[in-house]
């Protein structure tokens, strides 16, 4: 019988690095804000549900969210060593795209029972435009079995200083706002988070 794999659901030395390396470059580059954050629990466990701009999002998001944070990204971002360590310490979970994920799905909800916070981009990848796309069932799904709230996170700003195929960040600034929390046990929980995402998020621009 396999073992299930340790939750990472606190800050590591690396985790630590990754977050205060970028965070000046963020806040000198980008010109980070960060407002609602009141809507955040500082403790036990909740599923952040945001729009997916660019690959800036994830450490723009540890910047902004005030305690260890566990990112869903897609399991093909590990194939690049650096990167694969770099998730494997900040307690990142990996999930397969084109098909369901059962084995994900557990250690989403065990990273939520344990008290973790967990990020996940409903849309499953990037926007094209912009504009928040439609979301998929997921965070909800992990959300109702771990028996916590979602809470709506929109980013703007971050597809301008980083569109699809760019190489460099362009200085543009990127702003980030938490909405209030959403009883996932309601039938229209995933709807309310995405109107609460597109509602904050606008265009997608800042």
């Amino acid at each position: 019988m396999s073992e299930t794999p340790s939750i990472l659901t606190h800050a590591t030395p690396g985790y630590r690095f990754a977050q205060w390396s970028t965070w000046a470059f963020g806040a000198v580059w980008f010109r980070e804000s960060f407002s609602g954050r009141e809507h955040l629990p500082r403790a036990g466990g909740v599923v952040v549900v945001s729009n997916h701009q660019s690959f800036l999002d994830i450490p723009v998001l540890s910047h902004a969210i005030p305690r260890h944070v566990s990112f869903v990204a897609r399991d093909t971002l590990a194939n690049f060593k650096p990167l694969a360590w770099l998730m494997r310490t900040c307690g990142a979970v990996l999930i397969k795209r084109g098909a369901p994920d059962r084995a994900a799905l557990r250690e989403m909800v065990a990273h939520l029972e344990q008290g973790d916070c967990l990020v996940i981009f409903p849309e499953g990848t990037r926007t094209s435009d912009g504009r928040v796309q439609e979301f998929k069932a997921g965070a909800l799904l992990a959300a109702r079995m771990a028996k916590v709230p979602l809470v709506p996170c929109a980013i703007r700003g971050s597809f301008e200083a980083l569109p699809k195929r760019a190489l460099f960040p362009r200085p543009r600034k990127i702003r980030v706002q938490f909405g209030t929390p959403i009883d996932s046990t309601l039938p229209d929980a995933l709807e309310r988070a995405q109107a609460a995402v597109s509602g904050m998020a606008g265009d997608g621009r800042a």
